[in-house]
């Protein structure tokens, strides 16, 4: 397949979304930007050739962005060390050859360095990095008012926060926005039962960031990464089917508040994707992509999985007697990051965590992987595990025992929705076939297509298939013409 004319690609992420449910709400006429992409396009369902215990999105999403399978690419967990990642990502080779490039929170990103263009790495990164350097407050925002981490009392005062709007303003926040963000807060004020609806805030302010940018760099190639459906799926899946879930109960009230969520946050992405198509001008190829997808969760506990995180990471460290050694950052609900410069110091962190039990000997604390100077750090449910539980540091010096509750934090909810092989691709725009289904693929053949839609060469080493999205027809065709 001969290498296309030269195009500008934008790669929409929007995490773990599947056409399972993407499909059934086109038909109902709730997406309708779906359905034009769909309608418009070239689609299909590519599967991650990343499989359990590899199936997560940090890993099968570099397998997008490398072209490469885990075991090249070597992502283990989110925000591992970025030195211990082994493969080049699309941006990076762009970046080598001068290219204008725009990354906005592709996941593993961070740090951001120096380039033609701009550089503003996920959400969660450990740091407020970005590039250029003034759109530090995109990050600010990121990392505290949408994330589980909260500045200190000191910091996150009226001063900082008044600071912060105006940056955020100049950087691109639209009154909109910020009217959709009051509204937001005066619900919850009146019915704490709305809350849920904030999420979609997230990628709605950072669109109007990207947006900004990206008018004024035009990257050839740029990324937009949004986590909100992927949140909404593990969180309200049995909410909004809970027959899947029996015997589980699912109650009236539970479905009353929560059963539009998943609904409400595909809406969400479709609103986003409108905007998208406007910033695209008669040369760009839009890609809408999941590396993976989700399903229901089934599980043998009696009251579900628990959706728990670590209320006081600092008191973690205390508890383990490394506070001023070793440093830690919250990720997804349930996992957590500790970092620490000495190898002796980082094996002692994990053995400690590996050996913790909840009650008795042999019921674990938590799952562990390092890699690096930073081990991640996972919560086992099991139903034995209540607030007045003990938690027990066998190996950690005067062997603490705390109270679970007053460590972990549970949520009120449970995960009903799990990662699945099956993803999701549409590609639309110049010169793309419209209607057109996609063969069996998977998403090692995604960084590769992206390269030829760029008109560049795929980089050698790099694994999978060019997609045939009808670009590299024409190309032949005007070559033999």
């Amino acid at each position: 397949m001969k290498q296309a004319n030269p195009r500008k690609v934008i790669l929409m992420e929007i995490n773990e979304i599947t056409w399972d449910l993407i499909d059934p709400l086109i038909a109902e006429g709730k997406l309708p930007t779906f359905a034009k992409l769909k309608r418009e396009g070239t689609w299909g369902s590519p599967l991650s050739v990343d499989l359990p215990p590899q199936l997560d999105p940090w890993i099968t999403w570099t397998t997008v962005y490398s072209g490469k399978e885990q075991a090249e690419h070597n992502v283990f967990f989110l925000q591992q060390p970025h030195d211990t990642i082994k493969a080049k990502r699309i941006w990076e080779y762009l970046r080598e050859k001068g290219v204008s490039v725009g990354i906005y929170g592709s996941l593993c990103s961070w740090p951001p360095v120096q380039m033609k263009g701009f550089h503003v790495p996920d959400t969660f990164s450990p740091d407020n990095q970005t590039y250029p350097p003034d759109l530090h407050s995109i990050q600010d925002l990121n990392l505290t008012y949408t994330r589980s981490i909260r500045l200190p009392k000191d910091t996150d005062t009226l001063g900082f926060k008044v600071k912060l709007a105006r940056n955020l303003l100049r950087l691109g926040l639209t009154v909109s926005t910020i009217a959709a963000i009051v509204r937001q807060l005066a619900a919850e004020r009146l019915n704490p039962d709305v809350r849920w609806k904030r999420v979609v805030l997230q990628p709605r302010a950072n669109f109007d960031f990207f947006k900004k940018l990206y008018r004024k760099h035009r990257p050839l190639f740029a990324t937009f990464h949004t986590n909100h459906v992927a949140h909404y799926q593990h969180t309200y899946w049995k909410a909004m089917q809970p027959n899947e879930f029996l015997p589980l109960e699912t109650t009236e009230k539970e479905r009353a508040i929560y059963g539009g969520a998943i609904e409400f946050g595909y809406e969400a992405a479709d609103r986003v994707l409108a905007e998208m198509i406007g910033l695209m001008d008669s040369n760009t190829v839009l890609v809408v992509a999941s590396s993976m997808g989700q399903k229901p969760f089934k599980t043998a506990l009696k009251e579900g999985k628990k959706i728990m995180q670590i209320r006081d990471l600092n008191k973690l460290l205390e508890i383990l007697q490394v506070a001023d050694q070793a440093h830690a950052v919250a990720m997804m609900s349930d996992q957590f990051n500790i970092y620490a410069d000495s190898p002796e110091l980082l094996a002692s962190i994990r053995e400690q965590m590996q050996a913790a039990y909840v009650d008795k000997p042999g019921e674990r604390a938590f799952y562990t992987e390092s890699v690096g100077n930073a081990v991640t750090g996972t919560l086992i449910r099991a139903d034995s595990i209540s607030e007045d539980s003990r938690l027990v540091f066998p190996l950690t010096p005067s062997q603490p025992s705390v109270r679970y509750g007053d460590l972990v934090y549970m949520t009120g909810h449970v995960k009903s929705g799990c990662h699945d092989p099956k993803g999701m691709i549409v590609f639309y725009g110049a010169g793309i076939r419209p209607g057109k289904q996609l063969g069996n693929c998977n998403n090692l053949d995604i960084a590769p297509t992206i390269f030829n839609l760029l008109g560049e060469p795929v980089p050698a080493g790099i694994n999978g298939q060019i997609l045939d999205t009808g670009i590299a027809e024409q190309a032949e065709m005007a070559v033999a013409g």
